[in-house]
């Protein structure tokens, strides 16, 4: 292929084009929607689990050029997503490989071995923001191993590896109207493989699902909250801080895990964003009794919950004491 693979062998290079880590949460179009906490129920959210095209080669040097116009792709062979390519035994792929001592691979890094096997998933997919104003599109995988290169419609996207974590790319300016062609080469080995030798099968492949968020223009690119109770714990405040990427502004509902409506307020942001919201005789979270409060946050068209639990975690003459017992 002309396409240079050069990332998974750069300690460099971990992320391409990867949108900067962030809290998971999923906007919703309304208060009703976001407060079923499914997805599935979002207008913004659109799978892309399910039945890809999709072709192992031994080795990446084996790699076809899938971007060339008579491509066969339709008549490949298909996968789920999510899934591993080693759990299809029956293909002969690969085979899930166990060590927990010794590197599954020559000692060289950064470097892995040339015969490093890899995958090509591909699909196509309608442009879910057709017909929305002022949106962008972000494309999110929850887990991918080892590492991987995004292209959409033959356009070099992105790389990312740290298997177990999300990547969230923006392809707003990649996809067109109507269909689009989406293909993910997965490399079984890279550089990071060094620093995942533990105790695990090895599998390869997207093994937690994908899916598509249309977000608006100006939106809350992130959020910390940080939750204090004092000391006998009759009074509890928490901590909020925003990221977004414009100057907006936030309004904010704090409910009780009864529902009951406790604090309402906005708060503008030029990017940065903080507020606080005290809470007297807080519903304690624990295991046994896992009280959750509702943040609400709207930014524009977007309605975003949160649920946040009032704990304390402490040492003390080398007792763990939760909540002090």
């Amino acid at each position: 292929m002309s396409f240079a693979f050069d990332c998974h062998q750069d300690p460099h290079k971990l992320h391409v084009g990867c949108e900067k880590p962030r809290a998971y949460f999923i906007p919703y179009e309304s208060r009703a929607a976001a407060l079923t906490d499914d997805r599935e129920q979002s207008t913004f959210f659109t799978s892309l689990c399910g039945e890809w095209d999709f072709k192992y080669y031994p080795s990446l040097e084996m790699l076809e050029d899938f971007r060339e116009a008579n491509f066969p792709w339709h008549s490949l062979e298909k996968i789920p997503v999510p899934r591993s390519w080693q759990t299809l035994h029956e293909r002969g792929y690969d085979v899930p490989q166990y060590t927990n001592v010794h590197y599954p691979i020559p000692f060289d890094p950064p470097f892995v071995p040339r015969d490093n096997p890899c995958g090509l998933y591909l699909r196509e997919f309608d442009n879910p923001t057709d017909g929305m104003e002022n949106k962008r599109l972000f494309l999110n995988f929850e887990g991918v191993d080892s590492c991987f290169y995004l292209f959409v419609n033959d356009r070099f996207v992105g790389y990312s590896q740290v298997s177990h974590s999300t990547s969230e790319f923006d392809v707003s300016d990649y996809v067109l109207p109507g269909k689009n062609k989406l293909a993910v080469v997965v490399l079984k080995w890279c550089d990071g493989t060094y620093l995942e030798d533990q105790d695990k099968f090895r599998y390869s492949g997207i093994f937690r699902e994908v899916y598509l968020l249309a977000r608006d223009e100006v939106h809350v690119c992130d959020v910390d909250v940080r939750t204090y109770l004092n000391e006998d714990f009759s009074a509890a405040r928490a901590a909020v801080s925003l990221l977004t990427n414009g100057n907006t502004r936030v309004d904010y509902r704090l409910e009780s895990p009864c529902g009951t409506t406790l604090a309402t307020g906005s708060a503008a942001t030029d990017g940065e964003g903080t507020f606080e919201l005290a809470v007297n005789a807080p519903l304690l979270w624990s295991d046994e009794l896992p009280q959750l409060y509702r943040l609400h946050l709207r930014c524009g068209n977007e309605h975003i919950c949160l649920f946040i639990g009032f704990r304390d975690i402490t040492v003390k003459n080398r007792v763990l004491l939760i909540n002090g017992k």
